[in-house]
């Protein structure tokens, strides 16, 4: 009597080939988010060095302890000085965007909102105001920032402390999307 060699049946290979299409499939899958998940590290990385950079110098320039009152009243513009209340609601991030007509669809009201395209000239505005109210002998200036990046910079005052908000984004749709790093400066000046 001869022996019958063992081998493995074809219902056997099949689901070995199945199980194997899954575990690859699964992996190229991961593979684009890993990708997508990897380029958003780098602009979230890029994103806090640029706010680093610009918070550092207006940090400075609102910290000298030779900053009259009345400079860093004047810092923040469209701030009174007798004023408490910070800038109107209709500045700090709302004025970094434009409504777009509303599509009326059967009476259901859209509204759209696009970021301006001079974000980067504004935020460098509301930079420049605030440095050009820095006490004499300081000589902070605003950091170059990639010009790959769209930036938006926000600076509210109430009484004696002045907040400064900064985003980045890549695309300049999703600038108001983007994390907000936050900074606030206590008057430490003469008052």
């Amino acid at each position: 009597m001869k022996a019958m060699k063992r081998a493995f049946t074809l219902m056997e290979v099949n689901l070995a080939v199945f199980i194997m299409a899954a575990g690859v499939l699964g992996m190229v899958s991961l593979y684009s988010l890993g990708l997508r998940e990897n380029s958003q590290s780098v602009e979230d990385v890029a994103s806090v060095g640029f706010a680093d950079a610009v918070f550092a110098p207006l940090v400075a320039a609102l910290t000298a302890t030779n900053m009259t009152w009345q400079q860093w009243c004047d810092a923040v513009p469209g701030v009174s000085r007798d004023d408490c209340n910070g800038l109107n609601p209709r500045d700090g991030w709302r004025a970094y965007i434009t409504e777009v007509d509303a599509d009326d669809d059967s009476n259901h009201i859209k509204e759209s909102f696009l970021v301006r395209s001079g974000c980067n000239v504004m935020a460098n505005g509301v930079a420049g105001g605030i440095l050009g109210h820095a006490p004499a002998g300081y000589n902070g200036s605003m950091p170059s920032i990639d010009g790959n990046y769209f930036y938006a910079l926000v600076a509210t005052r109430r009484g004696s402390t002045i907040s400064l908000a900064f985003r980045s984004s890549r695309r300049l749709q999703t600038l108001m999307s983007q994390p907000v790093y936050y900074t606030e400066v206590h008057f430490q000046g003469v008052r």
